[in-house]
């Protein structure tokens, strides 16, 4: 949906914190697909960034705290702040999706669903996913393309290696390098059977702020989708 002509948006609440850095790429990701003369044409966003989630990966893998009351908790202050919507700009995230839901009375984005739809609606229907170790692990994009009549390809385990070490490469700062190491994996000749590569994690979106034209980012994906809820005529 073009939205050049929208005179009034939805407010848009962003659950932040789920990490730091792909909660701001997020952010940018809203502004850059919004398509406005003026600063006053964009949507109000709240964005509350909550780095004291317990986090997800932990508890679903293993015997860490739940994260469900302080996300749920977030929702809440958003909506409390006048949030007519909100996103969890992270796939792993999606894991609670329905407790978070059920917190608030506006609506939730479902990420997982609007990804799906978004790259059935862009003809890609055998993606090549780029994702880290846990989300392969936890399998929740994976169904979620499935359940849509998609059908994944995933790396070798080399590749998928060097996917996993660029999440480890900006915790510890070497942001260009990470960028680097991930450019070339998604150029590997695992992503062949595919129609097109995924960035199928929000932590690894920010590497890649300019994608090649076969390259699909599921923050943008999710971006695109909650600009198209938002907007009203």
């Amino acid at each position: 949906m073009s939205n050049a002509a929208i005179d009034h948006w939805q407010k848009i609440g962003i659950i932040g914190g789920l990490g730091p850095l792909a909660c701001a790429n997020f952010y940018m990701r809203l502004v850059e697909q919004t398509t406005a003369g003026s600063d006053q044409e964009h949507p109000e966003v709240l964005l509350l960034s909550s780095p004291a989630i317990p986090s997800r990966l932990d508890h679903l893998l293993s015997d860490g705290p739940s994260p469900v009351e302080q996300l749920q908790a977030v929702a809440r202050r958003l909506q409390d702040a006048g949030a007519q919507l909100i996103a969890m700009p992270s796939v792993t995230t999606q894991a609670y999706y329905d407790e978070v839901s059920a917190a608030v009375d506006v609506p939730v984005v479902d990420m997982l669903r609007v990804v799906a739809a978004g790259l059935r609606e862009a003809g890609v229907l055998r993606p090549a996913l780029a994702v880290t170790d846990g989300a392969l692990k936890l399998g929740l994009l994976h169904r979620a393309l499935v359940d849509a009549g998609l059908t994944p390809v995933y790396p070798d385990p080399a590749t998928q290696r060097e996917i996993q070490e660029c999440v480890e490469m900006v915790k510890s700062g070497r942001v260009q390098e990470a960028s680097a190491q991930l450019r070339k994996a998604v150029e590997g000749e695992w992503t062949r059977p595919g129609d097109g590569v995924v960035v199928g994690c929000t932590d690894l979106s920010p590497l890649l702020p300019e994608l090649p034209p076969h390259v699909y980012d599921v923050t943008r994906i999710l971006g695109r989708a909650v600009l198209d809820m938002a907007a009203s005529r």
